[in-house]
């Protein structure tokens, strides 16, 4: 059984689930222990973890961390949710034509249209 809050903890909880409740009420959250993480981390099912501070990472979920090559985000949470957010952010960039930042490798030498 998870441990009850009560006070301004357990307040400030109920107002975050009031807030949240039209976009977030599908959220499922989860406990788990830190043996069933390291588990799912060796096994490829965690890309990126996020930890409020270096010193909350358990030693076994950093040594499967790096282990299984996988990026632990450990740093103090930033009160600037569009800085924080990018923590999440998996940037793609796609090209049909050029390298996005203009080396062409082994297509280097094909003939190119000019720029119009």
């Amino acid at each position: 059984m998870p441990p009850s809050l009560s006070g301004p903890a357990a307040d400030a909880v109920d107002l975050l689930d009031r807030l949240t409740d039209s976009w977030a009420g599908a959220i499922e959250f989860i406990e788990e222990d830190d043996a069933t993480v390291a588990a799912a981390i060796h096994l490829g099912q965690v890309a990126r973890l996020r930890y409020a501070a270096p010193e909350r990472v358990p030693t076994a979920i950093r040594t499967a961390a790096a282990e299984a090559l996988r990026y632990i985000a450990d740093t103090p949470v930033s009160i600037h949710g569009r800085v924080e957010l990018l923590w999440y952010l998996r940037e793609q960039s796609v090209s049909h034509v050029y390298h996005r930042y203009g080396n062409l490798g082994l297509r280097g030498d094909e003939p190119r249209d000019e720029p119009a």
